[in-house]
């Protein structure tokens, strides 16, 4: 059994976009405590790590755990049928095997989204650990995201004590941008346990951007290792981004 209220329907518009960003199903893990998703896309180059608390919403009852694998293209176009003042409410009818969104507001309109068969394996939860924490306004990286996309195809990030530098190389030449803490800085806070260097897809990066609805966002990494890129949603709501680095050859 499955029942939860949310005021904020843009909250709700979020999530599905930034999962939409990346994935065409989304596996749900439904509990007493939260709703949480943890999955690669399909080349296994990126993870999403979501989780949900269940006191982001304004009633949740939860009884036993479920998983939902829902559509993506689904999801997104029931969710843009939601208007921006409707209350929404979610139900599992487990007997039809349907999961039901219901928008409240002048009208009440119901849909009824088919459950599809989950993986036979649930993707499992990794901690990695960091040597950079970098904590910057959004829009600064997201800016960084189109300026280097300018010229290349890819990004390199480089952290130094004091400095966080983007760059891009291509056949029409080069782009940086340098941000450095101080009082005006985009940049909010640095930990450098050691300096790091890598190198990311600039067409995974560019829709994470995209996915990105904080303010603030949290980029943590080591040289060469996965990047992880990290915001809020919600209040206590969580989405991380990790993204396999690109190894250059030599």
């Amino acid at each position: 059994m499955f029942h939860a209220t949310l005021d904020s329907s843009k909250t709700w518009k979020q999530i599905v976009d930034a999962l939409a960003t990346l994935l065409t199903e989304a596996h749900f893990l439904i509990k007493s405590n939260g709703i949480s998703l943890i999955q690669y896309d399909s080349s296994r180059a990126a993870m999403i790590d979501l989780f949900l608390p269940s006191d982001i919403f304004q009633e949740y009852n939860c009884k036993g755990e479920h998983a939902v694998s829902l559509g993506l293209d689904e999801l997104v176009k029931v969710s843009k049928r939601i208007a921006g003042d409707d209350r929404l409410e979610f139900n599992l009818d487990e007997t039809q095997n349907r999961f039901e969104i219901r928008m409240i507001g002048q009208a009440e309109r119901t849909f009824k989204i088919q459950i599809l068969t989950p993986p036979e394996e649930r993707t499992q939860k990794i901690s990695p650990t960091f040597e950079i924490r970098a904590e910057m306004l959004s829009d600064a990286f997201k800016q960084a995201v189109k300026d280097i996309g300018v010229v290349s195809n890819h990004m390199k990030i480089t952290v130094r004590k004091g400095s966080l530098d983007f760059g891009g190389v291509g056949d029409v030449g080069e782009a940086e941008v340098s941000m450095s803490l101080g009082d005006e800085s985009l940049l909010q806070s640095l930990e450098v346990k050691q300096d790091a260097t890598s190198m990311y897809a600039l067409s995974y990066l560019t829709e994470i951007a995209k996915a990105i609805s904080s303010e603030t966002l949290t980029l943590r990494m080591t040289g060469n290792k996965p990047v992880m890129l990290e915001f809020s949603i919600a209040e206590g709501g969580l989405i991380k981004f990790l993204l396999a680095p690109r190894i250059e050859r030599r």
